[in-house]
């Protein structure tokens, strides 16, 4: 239920030019999880933020390719253990004019084997505490995840994504109340 309802919010193309690309995992649970990391403290771009997994393309790689090749660099997640589901609009991390395509991916596996160089920690939290975190301040919306301030690209990623639900679902609330419904007649049909 998850996929398909994802399916209906995320773009089916990349729209636009970009030179980076990022990944939005989802974990597929009974409360469906997002990943994010707190990048390494010594890299050179955007050090010590909160972000999704990514980074810059590489000479005939598309989006999808950066995506997964990043995660599975980045976190140890192997590229075959995600579903890729959809795109998110394209944004731009404005201090370095990079423009990133979001990748919208699903997968189960919640093991992970983060590059200490690149990545300081490994933040899992439930989507619906993350969505449902949002405050709007004079630059835009931020978000948290595992108690750590979501902004910038990251955040623009995150408002998009909860943006999509609130305008096809009604609520972030109607969304998970439909994905905990599948989820119990799901559970009842096993017992």
């Amino acid at each position: 239920m998850l996929r398909s309802l994802l399916k209906e919010i995320l773009n089916t193309k990349n729209d636009g030019k970009v030179n980076a690309a990022v990944l939005v995992p989802i974990l597929e649970c009974k409360d469906s999880k997002i990943v994010m990391i707190k990048r390494g403290k010594n890299l050179t771009r955007s050090a010590g933020h909160v972000a999704f997994p990514g980074g810059m393309m590489e000479k005939g790689e598309d989006v999808i390719e950066t995506a997964l090749r990043e995660v599975e660099e980045e976190l140890g997640l192997k590229r075959n253990k995600v579903e890729v589901l959809g795109f998110l609009k394209p944004r731009e991390v404005l201090e370095y004019r990079i423009k990133i395509c979001p990748v919208v991916g699903v997968a189960e596996e919640i093991n992970f084997n983060p590059d200490s160089r690149e990545v300081s920690k490994v933040l899992v939290d439930k989507l619906e505490n993350v969505l449902l975190s949002r405050r709007v301040a004079d630059w835009g919306a931020n978000f948290e995840c595992c108690g750590e301030l979501v902004w910038g690209a990251s955040s623009r990623v995150l408002d998009d994504f909860y943006l999509r639900i609130v305008s096809r679902f009604g609520s972030v609330n109607r969304f998970f109340e439909i994905l905990r419904e599948d989820y119990a007649r799901r559970g009842q049909k096993k017992a």
